[in-house]
Order: structure tokens, then sequence, then C-alpha cells
């Protein structure tokens, strides 16, 4: 089958990641993927496209924003020379289904490309779907609401659209070459907790922070954390201030962003996962793929990607003191982090990998 993947191109966020895991894994199957990239941006995504041999467009078909009216005004502006692209490229590539990740991009394609049409959601269904005017309008232009968990499915549930309609596509990730060890302690090294992803109130950074405020009184010198994500924003200056608070600049180490994977996971010991609705989180299976145990907070699909005290812990969500607890269990004893680590590491190589994804995803679209 052929493909027209509308695959983002801002940043190279979950769902970008898991588009192109997704675009890699049908193109080995011998079907053909095509990226619609948008071209106002300096982003990785063309040159990963690239790299994985995944032919891809520039098109610089916008968004509107309520609150944003430079933006929108880009995106009128350059909608008719967009639009002529977009016939040229769905007339190229003849694709059997187009994919689309929000409901403005599938409304704004629909009337050129007219073809059966994926949402494939990695976030909760955006305002257009829960509007009482034009959630009619996005049921009536989908013929498959695809999400990456059964958490992302309960929320697009609670909208109008036709149920029927709904499968569930849990992204997957790469499986490393190899093995690692995860046990590092034994050299007398602190243990090294890390934190992943974007640096936004949603992921709880402020909570991993006060557990391990809590950890240091009770476990000094046990253990350095990692924050591996860019340092911007009122955010990370309102973290910035709580390190500092709390008396945590000796043993935390902003990393920035770290896109080699191998030197990322290769480095911790411990990956925390606390955020909050999370629609999937693609580095509980990362982190698991390296035989690192995932300590997650029990809310979004956290809790479908972790079976608790087998694979990973849970702890109750937005509570620092539940988190430090069962931090403090991994950080004590080296066998359980090697025992979890490991369980994990299998439980991703059977539920979450790149051709279970591309199984599933071609079932969906395929009924």
């Amino acid at each position: 089958m052929r493909f027209l993947f509308f695959a983002g191109g801002w940043i190279m966020g979950g769902m970008e990641t898991a588009f192109l895991s997704l675009m890699t894994g049908l193109l080995a199957r011998g079907h053909r993927p095509t990226a619609i990239v948008s071209a106002w941006t300096d982003g990785d995504m063309p040159r990963l496209l690239d790299q994985a041999g995944i032919p891809h467009h520039e098109v610089a078909l916008g968004r509107f924003y309520v609150r944003n009216p430079v933006f929108t005004w880009h995106t009128l502006r350059h909608m008719p020379a967009a639009r002529r692209q977009l016939r040229a490229i769905a007339a190229d590539v003849r694709p059997d289904w187009v994919v689309s990740p929000d409901a403005q991009t599938l409304l704004l394609s629909a009337s050129i490309l007219r073809v059966r049409r994926a949402l494939f959601l990695h976030s909760q269904p955006d305002r257009l779907m829960r509007h009482s005017l034009a959630r009619g309008l996005v049921d009536r232009n989908v013929d498959r609401i695809i999400c990456c968990s059964r958490f992302i499915a309960d929320c697009a549930r609670r909208t109008t659209v036709d149920a029927a309609k709904l499968a569930i596509v849990p992204n997957g990730v790469p499986l490393p070459v190899g093995r690692r060890s995860v046990d590092r302690q034994t050299d007398g090294r602190p243990v090294r907790l890390g934190i992943v992803g974007r640096v936004v109130e949603q992921k709880q950074h402020h909570v991993l922070l006060e557990a391990c405020a809590s950890l240091q009184r009770q476990l000094p010198d046990a253990f350095h954390l990692d924050i591996v994500g860019t340092k911007d924003g009122p955010f990370a200056e309102k973290l910035e201030r709580l390190i500092a608070d709390s008396g945590l600049a000796g043993i935390v180490r902003w990393t920035g962003f770290i896109a080699d994977r191998e030197r990322l996971y290769g480095d911790l010991d411990i990956v925390a996962a606390p955020a909050i609705d999370e629609p999937f989180g693609l580095t509980v299976p990362e982190a698991a793929s390296y035989g690192l145990p995932v300590v997650a907070a029990r809310s979004g699909a956290f809790p479908e990607l972790i079976e608790d005290g087998r694979t990973g812990l849970l702890f109750a969500a937005g509570d620092p003191l539940a988190l430090a607890d069962v931090l403090g269990r991994l950080i004590r004893d080296a066998s359980l982090r090697k025992r979890l680590g490991e369980a994990a590491r299998a439980h991703v190589a059977t539920r979450f990998t790149v051709a279970e994804m591309t199984d599933r995803f071609l079932d969906a679209t395929s009924r």
C-alpha cells in the first residue's frame, strides 16, 4: 500500500519519532510511505527521512492558532501554494491512505487528498474534536482513528466520533544491538538517575526534584540525577531555582538534548517518568530496551507500558514521597534493578517493537 504521512517537522518529539519508526517499518515490508514535512522549520526530520530512505516533500501547510495571529497569517499566506503542492504530490504518489497526527491538518488537506484518511492520535483529542460544531465535520472526514494507547482511545471515546473507527496501535522502538549491564553500583560510583524529555510542567520534573531532595537526606552521596532536555523557558528557570534551594546543585547535571540513544541510556541506571496524563511515553520502552528499570507515575498510558513490580515500578502521580520511596528501593538494591531491567527488556522485545507497531497499523488500515 501507499501511505502519505503528515510527519511534523517542528521538533523531533514522540509523535515524530514514532512516525519515523512506523514509516521505516512499512518500507521494510515493501509498502511505500511518503512524508510531508513542514517547510518553514529547520528540524531534523528531513535529514532522518533521508537516512531512512523515505521520500519526503516540504510543504508549508501550517495551522490556525487562536492566540498566535502571526503564525495564522503565515498559514493563510502559504495556503494557495501548499494546496498546489499537495495536489501535485497526490497525483505522483497516488496514496491509498493519508495519515495525519491532528484533526486540523486532516481537515485542511481533506478537500485536496480525496482518499482514505487516518487520524493517528499521539495526544489527547484537540479542540476541533471536542468543539460542538467542528467535531461532526472531523468525524465525517476520517475513516480510521488510530490511538497510540488505550488511554488516548478512552479520551477519544469521550468525543462524538464513531467508536467503530477507533483502533489502538502502541508505538514501537528499535531494539538496540547487544546487551548492557544495568548494575554499575559494584564499581563504587553513585547510581545515576535520569529524566528524559521536554522540560514542561506536564512532565513533573519538580516532583522528581522534591523526591531527590528527600532521598539526598536519607541516602547522601548514593545517587546523581541527569535532566536530559533543553533548558529553556520559565519552567526551566523554576526548576533551576528549586535545584539551588533544595541543595541539589552538586548532584544534578542538566545535559541538554541528547540525540544518541546509546550514549543517553548507557550513562543511566534508572529512568524516572513522573509525567501526568502521558499519551504514551516513548521514553519508557526506549529505556527498557536498554535494560533499564523505569519508575513511572500511575497516570496516562504508563500503566499500559509497565507491569508494576515485574518490568518496572509505578507510584502515585504527583506524590514526591511515594516517588522517593520507590527510587530508594532501586538505589539500595542492585539486584532489583537488574531483575526489573531484564524483564523490561524482554517485555519491550515482545510488545513494543517497530515490527509489532507496523503489524498493528497495517491491520488497522486493512479493515
